[in-house]
């Protein structure tokens, strides 16, 4: 049993998820991969934005009305989510900002 007393400031576990939490039932397969999940959708949404860049840059190229027309989908698609990928964790959300403006110049 820990004693009785007061701890330490910034003692304690870490908050994980930036914003609030709370409770929910989900698939047994679901979730043990959350993490995984939204590894992913932070994955894509920097690969959405890196390819509507590519295809602005190259807006006269017939070659890449394809892309601009599956990156529009997928954007369309993400922002149905309603989720803000960047934010999700709290510890990292520093340090994807700051790679994210790292790989924009």
């Amino acid at each position: 049993m820990p004693k009785e007393g007061k701890r330490k400031p910034g003692a304690g576990r870490k908050k994980k998820y930036a914003g609030e939490v709370m409770q929910k039932y989900v698939p047994i397969s679901i979730a043990d991969k959350l993490d995984d999940i939204y590894l992913l959708l932070i994955d894509l949404e920097r690969e959405v934005a890196k390819w509507e860049k590519i295809c602005e840059e190259k807006s006269t190229s017939p070659r890449y009305e394809q892309a601009r027309k599956l990156v529009t989908v997928l954007r369309v698609l993400l922002d149905k989510l309603g989720i803000d990928a960047s934010a999700i964790y709290a510890q990292d959300n520093e340090e994807n900002k700051s790679a994210d403006e790292s790989q924009v110049d």
